[in-house]
């Protein structure tokens, strides 16, 4: 187990770092099936575009492929044809972390761990370590404002320093969304994915991180995978992806 060479190697330092990033994302003539399901298609010649610095929403019935679009853009996954580009270039040409910090990421059940809320949001920054504590704590402040969870942080016991509890238990649902969003945003990545965000809350606490997660989704690429209206209301752009029974496509 030790000396195996995983075929996506996240630790590797091949593959290029481009020096900026527009953020277009394109899934070229995709086909797709899990390794662990290799009878079921899940994408079939699959072709789309997210245009850089636009929202689009994911829209379609449970099954049909729209978190698997996420974990191909975050190379979790290598498609069986068809090529995933950024920028016009095949992922599989860049270097796997340097793609990963250009992409933010918030799903529907964020783990945070049972330390304090500082710490779990710097758990987003890169080279964190190179930077003194006055200027993390700044960066960790200006996310969480930026999040919309810097009122009620600074509302806890011990404000920023506040323990999250064991799977953050001393938090509720909605606030424990935004430090997530505050993690996932606050190394600022040109690309925003929201895998089902909102889905696991109640009405007041999705209304409270979906204003949120519009402020986060400015001037970035964002992705939503949604099923409920009050998430993809104020999107510009649909994707409706459908799924395959034994009569053909079905789906919106």
């Amino acid at each position: 187990m030790i000396a195996r060479e995983p075929l996506i190697d996240s630790a590797s330092t091949d593959g290029d770092s481009p020096s900026t990033v527009n953020g277009r994302i394109e899934l070229r003539n995709v086909n797709f099936k899990y390794p662990a399901r290799p009878t079921v298609q899940v994408l079939d010649n699959i072709s789309m575009v997210f245009e850089e610095g636009k929202t689009t929403a994911l829209v379609g019935a449970s099954g049909s492929g729209k978190s698997t679009i996420i974990a191909l853009t975050e190379r979790w996954y290598d498609p069986e044809s068809g090529e995933v580009l950024l920028d016009g270039q095949d992922v599989k040409s860049l270097n796997i972390k340097w793609l990963r910090r250009q992409i933010g990421l918030v799903q529907q059940e964020p783990v945070l761990f049972n330390d304090t809320v500082f710490a779990n949001v710097l758990h987003g920054l890169r080279d964190a370590g190179s930077l003194s504590e006055e200027e993390q704590r700044r960066l960790v402040m200006q996310a969480c404002v930026e999040a919309n969870a810097d009122e009620f942080i600074r509302a806890l016991p011990e404000g920023y320093d506040t323990v999250v509890g064991e799977r953050a238990s001393l938090m509720s649902g909605g606030q424990k969304q935004r430090i997530a969003i505050a993690r996932s945003i606050i190394s600022n990545p040109r690309i925003l994915l929201l895998d089902e965000a909102t889905s696991a809350l109640d009405p007041k606490a999705e209304g409270i991180v979906q204003a949120a997660l519009d402020k986060a989704a400015k001037s970035r690429t964002t992705i939503i995978v949604a099923h409920r209206l009050a998430t993809v209301k104020k999107v510009k752009g649909f994707i409706v992806v459908a799924i395959r029974d034994a009569n053909g496509f079905t789906g919106g």
